[in-house]
């Protein structure tokens, strides 16, 4: 099926956001990890963990070690704050689909 234009941004981003979730699943229960064994781990290709680190790195999630990568205390700190980030992207993705379904279905 097409994505459509005004959703493909947010479709690739939502990929994207779930690679980085994977990423830092596997590192709540194996640090530190380096690019290849995460890799293995996901199932994600190499290439693409190298950006989901760089990027959560970016965010302070994750720091680099001599071993690989680490979460910092920072991010586990703020997980409540995580949680509620999340569940506030849920309501909106929610309220987009409801308005979406009220307009669509009035034609």
């Amino acid at each position: 099926m097409k994505e459509y234009s005004i959703f493909r941004e947010l479709i690739n981003d939502m990929e994207t956001l779930k690679r980085h979730i994977s990423v830092i699943d596997v590192l709540l229960k194996e640090q530190p990890i380096g690019i290849i064994k995460l890799s293995q781990e996901t199932g994600i290709p190499e290439h693409k963990i190298r950006y989901s680190l760089r990027i959560l790195e970016q965010e302070n999630i994750i720091s680099p070690s001599r071993e690989g990568a680490i979460l910092t205390p920072d991010f586990i700190e703020h997980k409540d704050q995580i949680i509620s980030d999340a569940e506030k992207a849920v309501e909106e993705a929610n309220a987009i689909l409801e308005q979406v379904k009220r307009m669509l279905q009035k034609k």
